[in-house]
């Protein structure tokens, strides 16, 4: 013959805290499984024990179907967390992630950065008998405090190839793009946890289950 289990799936020993109590000795066994035939604002009274002092204390707790399904769950449905479903470890990696983009910003921000727009090109000089390669930054609008002028100009000349203003104006531009770049991801990565954020919160839980028992 089977043997009885608890009308509405508690563990009695856990329950009761005596190892070894079967369903068929819990003083809860005739009111369990009247717990499926209450309201959501009617009680169903079980005996539940607690330790305290180290002595184990039984009382009696009213219960709603909610509180016992709570109870079930999370005493025989393996509730998890999010360290176990490992959301705790990819914010411990998105964290890391972020402190190394600022730490790489932060290196890329301690020499010159070209302004957004500005790029460098060479250029010749024609002169009798030779021509001259020369460098210079380039803006659009007119961006460069003047040496000379009132007015700001629209070039920065740099001078040859191996002429340190050249070399540390790319070196600039270089720079920026990279900032840049990071820049971008950065912007693209906040969108998508704020697109995840609204998916998430957009319909309530229960909104989603019950419409799902409706289907």
């Amino acid at each position: 013959m089977p043997r009885k289990k608890c009308a509405y799936g508690f563990s009695c020993a856990d329950m009761l805290m005596q190892p070894g109590l079967e369903p068929e000795d819990c003083p809860n066994a005739a009111t369990c499984g009247t717990i499926t035939s209450l309201s959501e604002r009617e009680r169903a009274e079980l005996q539940i024990a607690r330790m305290q002092n180290n002595r184990r204390i039984v009382e009696a707790v009213r219960i709603t179907p909610n509180w016992a399904a709570i109870r079930l769950l999370n005493s025989r449905g393996c509730p998890q967390t999010t360290e176990t479903i490992g959301v705790d470890a990819s914010l411990a990696n998105l964290s890391s992630a972020i402190e190394r983009c600022r730490a790489e910003l932060n290196e890329l921000s301690t020499g010159y950065v070209a302004p957004i727009g500005v790029e460098a090109h060479r250029y010749l000089v024609k002169r009798p008998g030779a021509n001259y390669q020369y460098n210079k930054l380039t803006s659009k609008d007119p961006l460069f405090p003047p040496q000379v002028k009132d007015q700001k100009v629209k070039v920065l000349h740099l001078s040859t190839d191996t002429d340190d203003r050249n070399i540390t104006a790319r070196c600039g531009i270089e720079r920026r793009n990279r900032i840049l770049q990071l820049k971008t991801q950065i912007e693209a990565a906040t969108n998508l946890l704020e697109v995840a954020i609204e998916k998430v919160t957009e319909t309530s839980i229960d909104e989603v289950v019950a419409r799902h028992t409706l289907e």
